[in-house]
């Protein structure tokens, strides 16, 4: 069974967009984890330059550290750690800080590494020129007048006499000392988890370690990856729902034209297909195939007008032909060979007739124009006849049929009659020594089936596909040992479609040929 171009089309899309859609996850996964790690950095050091700014009492580090986690994400206490020394040692350590992870081990950053765009202390302004020390051999420099201006007095008093209320000292917190801070980030596997580090220290020798457990971070891709793989699947099938119908819009012409191509016989080669809104390719592919059917109408009613005109001109020649060879064999004495050649000569033009008459008949019903003289048509009468001919005409051969009683079909007597002799004449004359012919007919659900088998040598499968074609004949030679000229089972064909049935060459057992006749009931 051959593929479906429209399926292979929508399943490449929804391949080639699940592709796309897995790569962008994938690269969008791996950008929002980092910016989540940078944002989670950024917290971490907000927080150490916050605790370090101003001096803590113990008390706070462990009310800090119930509070970080949550500015954190973390679910549990045990997601962070928390870790403060000051110049006299450890201030305060989180209660389950790993065993194997020795606080001295960690990259601190050291306070001796200052950048080079930090500016310089600010030691005052430079010394004044009387106080800069005398050079040796330099002479003493008079005394300046005194002309420095006085003091401002001092500002007015207030106005109520008294000065504003000061707010009490508790309300406000210190004012943070501005220090410079080392900070540094680092990963550290302790305790079989990851933990991301922030590590801060200060001039004084104060460090501080805040970790949070990535496994916080990894939860929150976790969900992130499982609403990807549950989108995932609704967006392939929307794609591919959506590729379907598209290519069934973009190939609805091709339909179209296997739907015309479909009904082109020798009865409609007549037909085109209009060009509407199709597309550039597609117009250009009707545009050929109407060309093509419009050479095939011209080059097909030629040859039938071909074969009509020449089987007509021929009858009647032929007719005055085999007359004046009939008057001219009775006037010869009986047995002398005169009579002997005439006779064959006569043979000959019956021949040409009975071809003449099928070529004609042919071109009748390739044109549509056989005319048939519909009427109740006997046929199990008619297949008895037929069955008594078989055995005057080959009184070596065993002939027997299974006909149903009063089977009648609405036919054409005379054109149905010559489908049953040209497939009791092939039995005939491609039976084998001795052999054997059944003839039988049934009426089925809807239809009469009518079957004439017999005795064959076998049939070989190329001559079974081309059997029906004209003028073939499976004898290559196309010799006179078997008579015949190859129209007989093509135009038995042609009569059986034109009573709306037909005519084909069934499967059979070996060293058997069956053709089986189907007409409508």
């Amino acid at each position: 069974m051959g593929r479906s171009f429209r399926l292979r089309l929508a399943v490449s899309s929804a391949l080639l967009a699940g592709v796309a859609l897995a790569g962008f996850a994938g690269i969008a996964w791996l950008q929002l984890r980092d910016a989540k790690i940078g944002g989670l950095d950024r917290e971490i050091r907000d927080q150490a330059e916050r605790e370090l700014s101003r001096p803590w009492p113990a008390e706070h580090w462990t009310r800090h550290e119930r509070q970080m986690g949550r500015a954190f994400g973390a679910q549990a206490r045990q997601q962070s750690l928390l870790l403060m020394e000051d110049a006299g040692g450890e201030v305060f350590r989180s209660a389950h800080w790993p065993q194997d992870l020795n606080p001295e081990t960690l990259p601190w950053p050291s306070q001796a590494e200052r950048r080079e765009s930090e500016p310089p202390a600010d030691t005052g302004p430079p010394p004044a020129e009387a106080d800069r020390p005398r050079q040796a051999g330099e002479p003493a420099d008079l005394e300046p007048p005194d002309d420095t201006p006085p003091p401002p007095p001092f500002p007015p008093p207030f106005p109520n006499g008294r000065p504003p209320p000061f707010p009490p000292p508790g309300d406000f917190p210190p004012p943070p000392r501005q220090r410079p801070l080392k900070f540094a980030v680092e990963t550290v596997d302790a305790g079989n988890r990851r933990w991301r580090f922030g590590l801060a220290t200060a001039p004084g020798g104060e460090k501080l370690a805040i970790a949070v457990d990535l496994t916080v971070l990894d939860a929150d891709m976790a969900e992130l990856r499982k609403a990807f793989l549950l989108a995932t699947p609704l967006a392939l099938g929307f794609i591919g729902l959506g590729a379907w119908f598209l290519s069934g819009r973009a190939l609805s012409p091709v339909r179209r034209l296997s739907a015309t191509m479909a009904g082109v016989t020798a009865k409609g080669l007549d037909q085109r297909i209009a060009l509407g809104q199709e597309d550039q390719e597609f117009r250009q592919l009707i545009q050929v195939f109407n060309t093509m059917l419009e050479r095939l109408e011209r080059g097909f009613l030629q040859a039938s007008r071909f074969s009509a005109d020449a089987a007509h001109e021929l009858k009647t020649p032929l007719a005055i032909l085999q007359g004046q060879i009939e008057q001219a064999m009775g006037q010869c004495e009986a047995g002398s060979p005169v009579q002997a050649r005439l006779g064959s000569i006569l043979d000959e033009v019956q021949r040409l007739g009975t071809i003449s008459r099928k070529l004609l008949l042919l071109s009748l019903a390739d044109a549509g124009r056989l005319r048939l003289r519909v009427a109740r048509f006997d046929l199990s009468a008619a297949l008895e006849d037929l069955v008594e001919d078989a055995q005057m005409l080959a009184p070596g051969l065993d002939v027997s049929g299974a006909i149903a009683p009063g089977l009648t079909i609405e036919a054409d007597a005379e054109l149905f009659r010559q489908v049953l002799h040209n497939l009791l004449g092939n039995a005939i004359k491609y039976n084998q020594p001795q052999g054997w012919i059944r003839i039988g007919a049934a009426r089925l659900p809807g239809r009469v089936e009518i079957t004439v088998a017999n005795a064959s040598a076998g049939i070989p499968a190329a001559d079974r596909e081309r059997i029906f074609e004209r003028f073939y004949r499976a004898d290559p030679a196309h010799g006179r040992q078997i008579e015949g000229v190859g129209l007989g089972l093509s135009l038995s064909r042609e009569i059986a479609r034109a009573h709306g049935g037909d005519l084909t060459l069934a499967g059979a057992a070996e060293g058997e040929a069956r053709f089986v006749v189907v007409l409508p009931a």
